[in-house]
């Protein structure tokens, strides 16, 4: 799938599933726009790209913060043209009990980055949307789907993200705007690592899965490409799971 000269915005860009999207628009023809939070790993993995021929720049934004995404969105159409596909990945996993001493700390941290994140980069890209008639894919998860022990604040923050997936397809229609979402099994970035250095509990989650796999960064990133194309032209409102069927069983 081509996006040559597209303008794509993608948020926490700076690894695992962000910098893979990005490294697949780029290498499509795209001129990327990677906003994190993580400066320092933004620019290197954002010089990475551009030393490899292709058309990036690096923003630094918390998506948390609305006023930084307002301005993150103005640097973004300056240097790289009006948004024409807006990935909203940015995203934390912070595990704990719900009764635990930081639990509430842990729920506004998860909620402003995982759900508000979401909202604030539509808000503050949406008249771009509008006018290039555009896209948007959220990263979900599969525990938009099912919940999970321990998690209270990622469950709800990723059910929240398909429900706001689907009410800013409702929202964005009339302007010509496709809204849908990725739901991501356990991928092998960083975030998963201490599920997936554990062999019992790996093993037992995948007896989960039909296909018995783990998800590449890339897989995600062809499901992205897959809902951003005009190959998904019809297609709005969807989360699609890519999980080797954990969400199957």
């Amino acid at each position: 799938m081509s996006f040559q000269g597209h303008a794509v915005v993608v948020t926490g860009a700076a690894q695992g599933i962000g910098l893979a999207i990005a490294r697949s628009f780029a290498e499509s023809g795209a001129r990327v726009a990677m906003i994190d939070i993580d400066a320092s790993r933004l620019r290197e993995a954002s010089t990475g790209l551009r030393a490899q021929g292709h058309a990036t720049v690096d923003i630094v934004a918390d998506v948390a913060d609305a006023s930084a995404m307002q301005s993150a969105a103005a640097t973004a159409a300056r240097q790289v043209g009006p948004c024409q596909v807006l990935v909203s990945n940015a995203g934390v996993l912070l595990r704990g009990g719900f009764d635990e001493v930081d639990a509430l700390q842990q729920w506004r941290r998860t909620m402003g980055v995982n759900l508000d994140g979401c909202f604030h980069a539509a808000h503050a890209f949406g008249a771009q949307l509008r006018s290039t008639r555009g896209c948007i894919v959220n990263v979900a998860s599969i525990h938009s789907f099912v919940a999970v022990r321990n998690s209270a604040a990622y469950t709800a923050s990723k059910g929240g993200v398909k429900q706001l997936t689907q009410a800013l397809a409702l929202e964005l229609g009339a302007a010509g705007v496709r809204v849908n979402a990725v739901a991501p099994g356990i991928t092998e970035t960083d975030m998963t690592e201490g599920l997936r250095s554990d062999p019992e509990a790996l093993a037992a989650f995948l007896a989960r899965v039909p296909l018995r796999c783990t998800v590449q960064p890339e897989d995600v990133a062809r499901a992205v490409a897959f809902l951003a194309s005009d190959a998904a032209a019809c297609i709005t409102g969807v989360t699609l799971p890519v999980d080797g069927g954990y969400c199957a069983t």
